[in-house]
């Protein structure tokens, strides 16, 4: 993400830029017993107690303001929404032209609506802050004399600050000391080229161009170092950009969906609305009925229960995932996740157990042999930085065998750090007066570097015999699923300022080490869920292709197909664009190559999965339209994710794309039962009014029908969603929606016509004297109606017999029925309401009438899923 746009950029290099420049061109020419002594700091670091009042007198090292919000401030913009603007409108107006309790009416939907959205943001805040503090990056740093890992926020001016590859800088720093040190500074230039940092003192016009400076936000790509803290929070770079940081919110497809159905409603209501007023107002001459008509009409399209729907599914799902071990950093990627159909991951961890454990230990002659592990151990133990899984279960069998105590004989010199285009890590160690340098790192790299074989504990020169000799055993070891990492050695060591990169070279070949991480026992499972689901899974590793096959036929996976990273780069997009789908196994793939596959994928209109959790894994993670991280994950990965796993597995990331899929099952209910049930209704109401003598009904009869029909949607967010309907991924689409609103609202509307027939020819409510009838019977009949569109849209299936609702709806619509029943008799007395009691043989209409609506509704939604594939 790149903070500034051109323009912001522009302005802020020639105000606060100067300042900053200014001052940390002085602060990175310090010695560095005088950087310790400006910021009161010493090399043992900071003690516990001047690190605490260090942290209050400047503050945490946030540079964003708390969004701390009271509930007051909730309630306000509750009201704010445009639907229940419309709606307040509609009532001034209504109040105006002297129907006060039409207004009154009006006001209350307003008001419930708008207090239920209250609820729901508030809810929504509280539980995004708690998420939010479970969701944090920390910092290396010297207290006390010792490492330790803090919070970033808590870390302070003069801290001493550890960094290694995949560190997030915490805050402003000066390089004290440094091994190769490459950070990622796109965070503010917006270009991911490596920039080298190292403690050589320059001047520059560039802030980013001070050797010796880090600025918090940026990243550690390789290398280590040993800085000092010079600037946090609001007083760091970053922190003192301030309003020129853009944190305006990325338009997503759901955001321009929702706004293209608003545009339309209020379209569509504009044009009911004045062909309502032409009809009853032009031909009818009464402009007055016409006008609190026509408003009646406006608020009945209205859906202002939309925002809280919205917002309930979300926060519901956010909630749900939570449970299940899944934290959603950005609460719009739970609309993506359920449109996932392409599911990157390494295997480490997915597949496997994550739970590598040394196996061999192979020298050139293709023998074991336990000087081998001497160097593995040496070269895991002394590399500093995050240790990764293989040295970790370099380091435990070690201990388990009880040969760790070679490291008391060497010490530490100097070090390499590993990179992902090296792919190798090499320390240096002393023991008396001789100097050993070990590398350690992929087979083939190792091999490249090597121009000797330790034979017999003689050094021989390294023939194209001893590689095949190794190669062969590596490859049978691989083939039994195992990883392999080689071991070089060289006795010579420059000096400290002239050891790097150019010294792997002129090494002696030592030989490899096998590590195995056995399959997961549920992973075949989960694989055959995500299978049903849609969701083709794509393994992209840097390990080597016959470990990797293994472990992929094991648990069930086609490994007819394997791309390597070298071949790729051999072809151009289109020609990789078509292999890509029908190739699951991507092998020695680096960051840049990953990221290229990931994006291929995307331009191929898939929505891509990816899971990762190392340095290597960031780009990848950006790019991808969800990017999974967990919460062990380097600062880096987890920064560029969009969801936060708290147990690496392939289940709980199932678990999330079908939560994700129901969130979008409800929304779309919600969206197009509510917007058929309108536009059935204001469709009928627009015949009727060309025919009938009266109006078909009052206008506070229509607002009493719509709080009605509100209510019964509340529960749409705990609706059960068919098993069918999760099978498949679902993209956000919102193009169908007009289509089906017509489609659905003409059918509700057929049986709205038959049912006048039946009032006026049958039961004779066919005069001015007997208007009250009529608009009784249609007001009961009309909702009841609408309770049926409800059960009808949320499924594909027979609504009541092959899908049920939710207990939680389905008692909403039991409540909703027995409101419309007894509205009437209520209000019956109430001369402004118009009701009257309506005999019992309309109710056996009514009931012959949802017979016919029941079977209507399945002919069409037969007809309709066959034209276009689908019903929501």
């Amino acid at each position: 993400m790149q903070i500034f746009d051109i323009k912001k950029k522009k302005k802020y290099l020639n105000d606060n830029n100067k300042i900053m420049l200014e001052k940390y061109n002085k602060i990175s020419n310090f010695t560095k017993d005088k950087a310790l002594n400006y910021f009161n700091s010493r090399n043992e670091g900071l003690t516990n107690e001047d690190a605490l009042k260090k942290l209050k007198e400047h503050g945490p090292n946030v540079v964003i303001k708390d969004d701390k919000k009271t509930w007051k401030y909730f309630l306000l913009n509750s009201f704010k929404d445009q639907f229940i603007i419309i709606l307040l409108v509609l009532a001034v107006i209504n109040f105006s032209l002297g129907d006060k309790l039409g207004s009154i009416i009006i006001v209350l939907i307003a008001v419930i609506s708008a207090v239920i959205r209250f609820i729901q943001d508030y809810s929504v805040y509280k539980f995004n802050r708690k998420l939010k503090a479970s969701i944090y990056s920390n910092a290396t740093v010297l207290r006390n004399k010792k490492e330790i890992i803090i919070k970033t926020e808590k870390v302070v001016e003069g801290d001493i600050v550890k960094l290694n590859a995949g560190s997030i800088i915490p805050a402003d720093l000066m390089i004290l000391d440094s091994k190769d040190l490459f950070i990622n500074e796109s965070v503010f230039t917006g270009e991911s080229i490596p920039v080298e940092k190292k403690t050589t003192k320059n001047k520059s016009t560039n802030i980013f161009d001070i050797d010796n400076i880090c600025l918090m936000g940026s990243s550690v790509i390789t290398g280590s170092a040993t800085a000092i803290v010079i600037g946090t929070g609001f007083n760091s770079y970053l922190g003192s950009m301030g309003k020129e940081i853009d944190n305006k919110k990325e338009v997503t497809n759901f955001d321009k969906g929702m706004k293209n159905i608003t545009k339309m409603l209020i379209t569509y209501m504009i044009v009911v609305c004045l062909v309502v007023l032409v009809v009853d107002g032009v031909i009818k001459g009464n402009f007055k009925e016409a006008i609190l008509f026509a408003l009646s009409v406006a608020v009945g399209i209205t859906p202002s229960m939309l925002p809280m729907i919205v917002n309930v599914n979300l926060t519901k799902g956010s909630k749900t995932l939570a449970k299940k071990k899944t934290l959603v950093k950005k609460i719009d990627a739970i609309q993506n996740l359920g449109a996932i159909d392409v599911l990157c991951t390494d295997k480490t961890g997915t597949l496997t157990e994550n739970n590598i454990t040394l196996q061999k230990y192979i020298d050139t002659s293709g023998m074991e042999n336990i000087k081998v592990l001497d160097y593995a151990f040496l070269n895991s133990y002394f590399s500093t930085g995050m240790k990764n899984i293989v040295d970790k279960a370099v380091l435990s069998y070690a201990k388990e065998n009880k040969i760790d105590n070679i490291k008391d004989k060497y010490e530490k010199i100097d070090e390499i750090p590993f990179d992902y285009n090296r792919k190798k890590t090499s320390i240096v160690v002393k023991n008396k007066d001789k100097y050993k340098m070990i590398t350690k790192g992929a087979l083939e790299e190792v091999i490249k570097s090597c121009s000797s074989a330790k034979i017999n504990d003689k050094n021989e020169k390294l023939t194209q015999n001893t590689i095949d000799i190794v190669n062969k055993k590596a490859r049978e070891l691989e083939e039994k699923g195992m990883q392999v990492i080689a071991l070089a050695e060289k006795n010579e060591y420059k000096g400290k300022d002239i050891f790097s990169i150019n010294d792997e070279k002129e090494m002696t070949l030592i030989g490899f080490v096998g590590f195995l991480d056995p399959p997961k026992k549920d992973v075949k499972n989960v694989l055959l869920k995500l299978k049903n689901a849609g969701i083709s899974l794509k393994v992209i590793t840097g390990d080597n292709m016959y470990a990797t096959e293994n472990i992929c036929k094991t648990v069930g996976i086609n490994s007819d197909k394997v791309l390597i990273g070298a071949d790729i780069d051999k072809l151009t997009d289109e020609e990789l664009s078509s292999m890509i789908d029908d190739v699951n196994i991507y092998a020695r793939f680096n960051p840049l190559q990953k990221e290229r596959i990931i994006r291929l994928f995307k331009e191929k209109e898939h929505v891509v999965g990816y899971m990762g959790d190392g340095v290597n894994d960031a780009p990848s993670l950006h790019t991808a339209d969800v990017g999974i991280s967990v919460n062990s994950a380097t600062d880096i990965a987890k920064e560029a994710s969009d969801i936060i796993l708290l147990e690496k597995s392939l289940k709980v990331i199932y678990d999330g794309v079908i939560e994700g899929r129901k969130v979008y099952a409800n929304i779309i209910k919600y969206m197009k039962m509510a917007l058929s049930g309108d536009f059935g209704d204001v469709f009928s109401i627009m015949i009727a009014s060309i025919f009938l003598p009266f109006l078909p009904l009052l206008p506070i009869q229509m607002l009493l029908q719509d709080f009605i029909y509100d209510f019964s949607q509340i529960g749409i967010p705990y609706d059960n969603v068919d098993e069918e309907f999760l099978r498949k991924p679902k993209k956000w689409n919102t193009k169908g929606i007009s289509r089906f609103m017509k489609v659905m609202g003409i059918t509700s509307s057929i049986i709205d016509c038959i049912a006048f027939i039946i009032f006026w020819f049958v039961l004779g409510y066919n005069s001015v004297n007997k208007q009250a009838y009529f608009q009784t019977a249609w007001f009961v009949m009309c909702l009841i109606s609408e309770l049926m569109i409800i059960h009808n849209v949320r499924t594909s299936k027979k609504a009541f017999i092959e899908s049920r609702a939710s207990k939680t709806l389905t008692l909403l619509t039991l409540l909703s029925l027995i409101l419309t029943i007894i509205t009437p008799i209520l209000f019956y007395k109430v001369s402004s309401f118009n009701f009257v009691i309506l005999p019992l043989r309309y109710y056996l209409y009514v009931i012959l009438l949802v017979i016919l609506y029941m079977i209507l509704v399945n002919i069409i939604k037969k007809i309709y899923i066959k034209k276009n594939g689908e019903w929501l």
